[in-house]
Formats: C-alpha cells, structure tokens, sequence
C-alpha cells in the first residue's frame, strides 16, 4: 500500500502543476497575435485539460485504496484496470515534463522560467518513480493483465541538455521551439494521451 500512496501523492501534485501550468499559458492564447501560437499552446492546453479530468477521478480512487489495507479487495478486473489508469498518467507525466521545456523556449522573465523548470525537473523525478513501481507492480501481480511498459523516454535523456539554459539563448517565440524541439518523423503514427483512454 505504500506504493499507492506514493502514486496518489504524485498524481496530487501533478494537479497542482497542472493548474499552475494552464494558468502560465493561458495568456498566451488570449494575446497570440497569429493562429500558428494560438493552436500550438491551445492543443497543449487541451492534452492537459483532459489528463486534469481522468486525474480528477483517478487520485481520489488511489486515496480510498491507500486507506485500505490492501489490493487484494480488488477484482482481477479492478485491479487490470488501476493498472491501466496508473500506466496511462504515467505517459502523461512523460507528456506533461515535455510541454514544460516546450514551454521554456517561449518564456524570457526569470520567476516563470524557474517555475516551470522547477516543475519539469520534479515531474521528471515522479516520472522515473511511477515507471518503477509500475514495473514492480505488473511482477507482482502477475495474473493481471499487464499494461504495455514501453519506454517513452527512449532517446531522451534529460541530463543531456539543460533546457532551462539552452532555452535561454534561443530565439523567443513558437518557431523557435518547433526548430529546437521537433523529433525527427519516422513515418510512424503515433497515439495522443487523449486518445489512448478510449481505447
């Protein structure tokens, strides 16, 4: 049970940045001068907006398991199904920490950048922490349907750029975090974070 407690007090707090996230860019979106800023941060703040709505349900669910004494009380469906859910914010926080250094290339005053960076970093740190008890989890219940672990991180390791400095030298503004930030297409369709909870 301390594993989920771990995970309802990251959730917890991603609501929190969350919010504090939405409010930075929000403005954005009121004064983006061209549709090309508008869309970019308003599809952010949508990705966001619905990861807020499957956290507003999914962090009071692990508060009431945590109180419990432990997961066996859950079916096998119940539990495949927190499985899921838990894996499921597990990528949004890999999502989350990416639109914080996205964001950092737009942003030039100092208190919001250590704001965001200090976001990013700590999500970063929840973001390894959820992997590993998702990892410890799915061996130790083994009859459940185990959720798919791949490795959103691959090739991204954060250490490797400082975002918060190499942000601060590029040009302001969208464009340059599309020039910077973009991956390289593979031809491979991916699936947004919004998408994947239908399925």
């Amino acid at each position: 049970m301390q594993e989920i407690t771990q995970l309802h007090a990251i959730f917890d707090r991603t609501r929190g940045y969350i919010n504090n996230f939405m409010g930075v860019i929000q403005p954005i979106i009121d004064a983006a001068t061209d549709e090309h800023t508008r869309l970019y941060y308003h599809h952010i703040l949508e990705e966001e907006e619905q990861r807020m709505g499957r956290l507003q349900e999914l962090v009071p669910y692990l508060e009431k398991l945590s109180a419990g004494k432990s997961l066996d009380q859950l079916s096998d469906r119940d539990l495949s199904q927190m499985l899921s859910d838990v894996n499921l914010e597990r990528f949004g926080l890999h999502n989350f920490r990416e639109h914080l250094e996205l964001s950092l290339y737009e942003f030039k005053d100092d208190e919001t950048r250590q704001l965001l960076d200090g976001m990013r970093e700590k999500t970063h740190t929840d973001y390894l922490t959820v992997k590993e008890i998702m990892a410890n989890m799915s061996q130790r219940f083994s009859d459940a349907a185990h959720p798919d672990l791949t490795d959103h991180d691959e090739g991204h390791d954060i250490h490797q750029v400082d975002h918060l400095k190499a942000s601060a030298s590029a040009p302001h503004g969208v464009a340059s975090v599309i020039k910077h930030s973009a991956p390289a297409v593979t031809g491979k369709k991916g699936l947004t974070v919004g998408s994947l909870k239908g399925m």
